[in-house]
């Protein structure tokens, strides 16, 4: 045999050689490609807010859309995405516990820009008037007040007809829950009402004199309580002690939210009510705020791509929200009509009553609101004297 054709059997030979070594080493070490498994965690306020059927439907659909996540549930300390209301919108942002939204949205207004800096709104519901039909009607108010006016008359008269005697269980007009513990006291009592007549709450300049809206709205209240028409126990009440105080028949008309229209239909059982705007000074288009339940990614995320994948699920998913807790007007500012508004006398009134005002720009959390509502707590105790 030639040596050139030793040299090409030696060269396919080593060639063979190193193909066998190369081939068996990959078929050790190497393993099959495999999806890395994302996991993200939620709080579960999720599930205490929209209920667990609901929200575990959500994860179930989100995960069959995204089979490479999984989604579970961990205190809120630790979870990816946190859920929470508007009380707790400005402690979360002083705590810097939140991250920022704005890489993952177009932001073209400010309203905009307040609500998508922090976290996305998953629900929103409005302020709301509620009055006990019955009490009413036994003292000669045949509707529901439209003014302050109105209101003012229709107090005098439930007082007139419903003395407070010694023995008996006393039936008040109005009632405020202020209580310093309550993180929503002043936002639902006292903001509709300064609202409702076309004032605002400062958001920037704390220092300036309150304006005439305010302290026309405060004065208002001195005067119901110097007349025995507010129940006793202003500043020890909550707002939702006050809503249960109502739902026994215990006060003929209070402030709260759409939100509380599911509480009083379970609930308020001895009693018949209804609702409509918070009174005015004078008739006209009302002007109401909204309040709502949020979603955000908190700042211990590892993972705030892949949480927003989720997050942004969750907020397409704003119409299946709503209708798991009757909530009106539901979304906004895209603003739907389900069919639970439809179906239900209360939440289409409710519905009307939105449609025929004009929304505030309300901003929740912001730096100011602290401050401004201890000067009203101040401006209210100096009244309440």
């Amino acid at each position: 045999m030639s040596g050139r054709k030793i040299d090409i059997l030696l060269l396919i030979a080593v060639i063979a050689v190193l193909s066998f070594i190369i081939v068996s080493r990959a078929c050790k070490t190497g393993t099959p490609h495999v999806s890395r498994r994302i996991e993200i965690t939620i709080s579960p306020q999720c599930k205490s807010f929209f209920g667990a059927d609901t929200i575990d439907a959500l994860i179930h659909e989100f995960e069959g859309q995204n089979p490479d996540f999984r989604i579970q549930e961990t205190s809120q300390e630790h979870a990816d995405i946190i859920f929470f209301d508007d009380s707790e919108l400005g402690s979360l942002i002083n705590a810097s516990a939140l991250v920022s939204l704005a890489p993952y949205i177009h932001i073209e207004t400010q309203t905009e820009q307040w609500a998508a800096q922090w976290a996305l709104p998953l629900v929103s519901f409005m302020d709301i008037f509620v009055y006990n039909i019955d009490i009413l009607q036994a003292a000669n108010c045949d509707r529901p007040p439209k003014t302050r006016a109105e209101f003012l008359a229709a107090a005098r008269a439930v007082a007139k007809n419903n003395p407070v005697l010694p023995g008996q269980e006393p039936v008040f007009p109005f009632a405020l829950g202020l209580s310093n513990t309550d993180p929503v006291a002043l936002r639902r009592n006292l903001y509709p009402w300064i609202w409702a007549n076309g004032g605002e709450i400062p958001v920037t300049d704390t220092a300036k004199p309150l304006s005439k809206v305010i302290t026309d709205t405060i004065a208002f209240w001195g005067l119901l309580k110097n007349e025995g028409l507010i129940a006793p126990g202003t500043f020890e009440k909550t707002a939702e002690q006050r809503l249960e105080e109502f739902a026994q028949g215990k006060i003929a008309m209070v402030t709260a939210s759409a939100r509380d229209i599911a509480f009083l239909q379970r609930d308020a059982r001895g009693i018949t009510f209804g609702i409509t705007a918070i009174p005015a000074v004078t008739p006209g288009k009302n002007h109401l705020g909204l309040s709502g339940i949020y979603a955000g990614i908190s700042s211990v995320c590892t993972l705030p791509d892949e949480a927003w994948i989720f997050l942004a699920f969750i907020a397409g998913k704003s119409h299946v929200l709503a209708e798991a807790i009757g909530a009106v007007p539901g979304s906004f500012p895209n603003v739907f009509s389900g069919d639970y508004i439809e179906k239900d006398p209360l939440y289409s009134k409710a519905r009307d009553i939105f449609e025929a005002a004009d929304i505030i720009d309300y901003r929740p959390g912001s730096p100011s609101e602290e401050k401004i509502n201890h000067v009203f707590r101040e401006k209210l105790a100096e009244t309440f004297k």
